[in-house]
């Protein structure tokens, strides 16, 4: 069994605890959605009103057990696959910034507690590239290799519609059951989380480097425009077509609402970026942070907690006056699993609320969990006064979700993604 690296020091944590961030800080009306009460900052139930949003329908969930469930052998190895930045790390892999065996306090608990070893991998850099892996097995019944995956919402979405996922004993989870913050309930494409619970909810905004761009004398960016003014060559937009498209129907002036959005608008987008493309701009999944670390990238769209985790000090994150996208990326058991209790004995021990907050204040990305919000301010005081974690109410209030829109739509978005990035 792995064993932790030897602790950083206070003085080798100094980076992470200065606020990587240029909005106005202040804990106001996020502690609020932290309870579960008005202004969430992540996704809630969609509207479904809209002709363009088409939320995949869950398959028929086996009864609950009306008695206890009967005690389940442990077994491993638990295989999890998720992405970068996204578990607390000490020793040297906190000071690399990527995770080795033994690094995470998260992991090396749950192993010594459960008498199991978790090979975690940060093998996500996006959602349709990690997909598109997995997608050969479970489409033919066949084991993908993995226990635990983490999606974010519309693709978790389409696994589940698919019963390309496993459903979860809530008899074996009952932290989650309990925990769960009431903003992130009721989701249509899984009401009762009988196949998913959330991992982590953040936002997408603007990333950039202060040095880079005060030696090139290039004021800090504000808004979402600004970055069609930088050199192209060093600039990176998503991926992720849900937030690249997102940002630029922001930057354009148009609603990113999946109900209103229209094939114009996304063609629109595509001609406003197609100019950067020849000039040299990157289109990169989270190996974005690899990039800004080397120079070769100065700025870009990128995921609210990355640089704050493990960017340089150099490396902030801006929330766009235009606003921000939301998300919230799930915890799936693929189909086939060979370890599913140990699975779900995982996701329940995550959704104990101190170990949650101690995975959010290292991730700087929004706990689902009811009581982290306390328990980080516990840990971490200075935490209390990050944005990232508890937005203000203005950023609150431009908060977008693009997560759905009609098969026809998403057709429209990929292909003019795909034209965009040459795949």
């Amino acid at each position: 069994m792995a064993e932790l690296d030897e602790p950083v020091t206070p003085g080798g944590l100094t980076r992470r605890r200065f606020l990587q961030v240029t909005s106005a800080a202040g804990v106001a009306a996020f502690l609020a959605a932290c309870a579960g009460g008005t202004g969430s900052s992540e996704p809630t139930a969609t509207d479904t009103s809209g002709a363009s949003i088409v939320i995949p329908t869950p398959p028929p969930a086996s009864p609950t057990a009306s008695v206890p469930a009967t005690p389940k052998a442990v077994t491993g190895p638990l295989k999890f696959a998720n992405w970068g930045a996204y578990i607390d790390l000490v020793g040297s892999a906190a000071t690399a910034g990527q995770y080795s065996p033994g690094s995470s306090p998260t992991l090396v608990d749950f192993q010594k507690k459960y008498n199991v070893q978790v090979d975690y991998e940060e093998k996500i850099d996006d959602n349709p590239s990690f997909l598109a892996t997995i997608t050969p097995a479970l489409s033919t019944g066949v084991p993908t290799g993995w226990d635990l995956i983490v999606m974010t919402d519309s693709f978790a979405a389409e696994i589940i519609s698919k019963g390309w996922a496993e459903q979860i004993d809530h008899a074996n989870v009952p932290n989650c059951v309990a925990n769960l913050r009431d903003a992130l309930r009721n989701q249509p494409w899984d009401p009762n989380n009988d196949y998913h619970y959330p991992w982590q909810s953040g936002m997408t905004g603007i990333g950039y480097n202060k040095k880079s761009f005060a030696q090139s004398k290039i004021a800090a960016p504000t808004k979402l425009a600004d970055l069609w003014n930088v050199d192209s060559n060093k600039v990176e937009f998503l991926t992720e077509a849900r937030d690249t498209f997102g940002l630029t129907l922001l930057k354009m002036g148009i609603d990113p609402d999946p109900a209103t959005v229209t094939a114009d608008n996304l063609q629109a987008v595509h001609d406003d970026i197609e100019p950067l493309v020849a000039k040299g701009l990157r289109f990169l999944g989270q190996g974005y942070l690899q990039y800004f670390g080397s120079g070769s990238v100065w700025a870009g769209f990128v995921w609210s907690g990355d640089l704050a985790n493990s960017g340089s000090a150099d490396d902030l994150f801006v929330f766009p006056e235009e606003g921000t996208m939301i998300w919230t990326d799930n915890m799936l058991i693929p189909k086939g699993a060979q370890n599913t209790y140990t699975a779900e004995l995982m996701m329940n021990w995550v959704y104990d609320p101190t170990i949650a907050a101690n995975i959010a204040d290292y991730v700087f990305y929004v706990s689902p969990v009811q009581g982290a919000a306390d328990a980080i301010k516990k840990i971490d005081p200075a935490a209390a006064t990050n944005p990232l974690l508890f937005p203000t109410a203005d950023v609150v209030a431009k908060q977008h979700n693009f997560q759905f829109l009609s098969a026809d739509l998403e057709d429209t978005m990929n292909n003019l993604m795909a034209d965009l990035t040459g795949a």
